[in-house]
């Protein structure tokens, strides 16, 4: 069996296990992937019931552990596609609850089996790549409809928008000059500062359900499956393979390189899995190991584990805490979309990874594709098909050039 399990990258032969830190870079990047997490926790709480109680403390115990063992920022985000789907159509908890057990299972069942490491095949370099700029684009996107459709805060009415794009250019102005060129947490200050002031104005958004027992423990109900295949886990499987499982590897390895030796798809794949196991058993919507998250931290300075550890920590803490949690809803909407931006970046600039002009026109096409139809099996499809014909076409050049040197 650990021959088995050592073959599909599960268990990792013997080697020293990096360390975790808890610097204020750490803390820093900590709050780097508030921007795509705090929107759809606000929605799913909201449009489909969720207590706040209930979705902080999964969250936060999947956080925590993810970076005790992964000892890089290996983020943790609520599933996008079954997100979306599942606020448009107002799914009950109990519904979502269901999904996220069969889902683990489905993980867990991929990764046990080896079919991980086999499917790693299919997604090349610059499948990934494009992947990634893809990804880039769509926050991009998410950061602007933010400043347009919310008000100051994600609860507020509708704000002025020449006043909301102001303030997000400027606070793109001092992230930059402050957290990128200087190395500043500034963003930590920004966050924990816009906390305080509008805490201390009892701004807490009222139709958050701040009450709710921690863990609502119940059995999958199998007569949903046939449903959650069809509405949310088959349209979130090709994303969650491509985003969270192998764009997100090569997103740790790319971004702290050793640090990250711990990491690999099958282990990315399996802890989904039982994250999602014991987050169907408990009550609590699906997550993920997104590779913007991956960025976003990274973005704004964390280098280890500790960073996924404290963001781990301070979710747990607002779910213990009953007063604490709307708290987190009181970061401005400027600049979780200042945040985003910055994210997407770190994620667009990775194409400049690939050397051959080829792969980057196979790249930015998987990720145009992704962006404009928000169909990922399409777009990886498509650049799949592009990279066989650009194979067939050199394999016959060559060919043709050899018997001209024959002639």
């Amino acid at each position: 069996m650990r021959k088995w399990f050592e073959q599909i990258g599960l268990i990792l032969p013997g080697q020293e296990s990096p360390k975790n830190r808890f610097s204020l870079n750490e803390w820093s990047g900590a709050l780097g992937d508030l921007g795509t997490l705090l929107p759809l926790i606000f929605a799913l709480i909201v449009f489909n019931g969720f207590s706040t109680a209930t979705v902080f403390f999964l969250f936060g115990t999947v956080y925590l552990l993810t970076g005790w063992f992964y000892k890089v920022p290996v983020s943790v985000q609520p599933l996008k596609a079954m997100s979306v789907i599942a606020i448009a159509k107002g799914f009950s908890p109990e519904f979502l609850a269901s999904t996220s057990f069969f889902y683990g299972v489905l993980l867990i069942v991929l990764s046990l089996t080896g079919l991980i490491k086999w499917l790693q095949k299919i997604f090349s370099p610059a499948l990934v790549r494009g992947i990634q700029f893809g990804i880039g684009l769509i926050l991009t996107q998410k950061a602007i409809e933010l400043v347009i459709q919310k008000g100051f805060l994600l609860h507020t009415p509708s704000f002025s928008l020449s006043v909301n794009l102001i303030m997000v250019l400027v606070l793109l102005v001092v992230i930059w000059i402050f957290q990128v060129r200087k190395n500043l947490p500034v963003a930590l200050i920004l966050v924990l500062a816009s906390v305080l002031v509008f805490g201390f104005f009892n701004m807490v958004p009222e139709d958050i359900q701040t009450g709710g027992k921690l863990l609502n423990l119940r059995l999958p109900d199998i007569f949903t499956l046939k449903d959650a295949l069809i509405f949310l886990i088959i349209p979130q499987l090709p994303l969650t393979l491509g985003n969270a499982v192998y764009a997100a590897s090569d997103s740790c390895h790319v971004l702290w390189d050793k640090q990250a030796r711990r990491v690999n798809p099958t282990r990315l794949s399996f802890s989904i899995g039982l994250s999602d196991l014991f987050i169907g058993l408990t009550g609590g919507f699906p997550v993920c190991h997104g590779a913007g998250g991956m960025g976003a931290h990274a973005q704004f300075g964390a280098k280890t584990g500790g960073a996924t550890m404290i963001m781990g920590a301070i979710l747990l803490v607002t779910a213990l805490v009953s007063p604490l949690r709307g708290f987190i809803f009181l970061i401005p909407v400027p600049l979780l979309a200042a945040m985003l931006i910055f994210d997407s970046y770190r994620m667009m600039t990775m194409i400049g990874k690939l050397k051959a002009l080829k792969f980057v026109f196979v790249a930015l096409t998987v990720g145009l594709i992704s962006f404009f139809t928000r169909n990922l099996t399409l777009a990886l499809i498509t650049g799949f098909v592009i990279e066989k014909l650009i194979v067939v076409f050199e394999n016959r050049k060559a060919k043709v050039a050899e018997g001209v040197q024959n002639d």
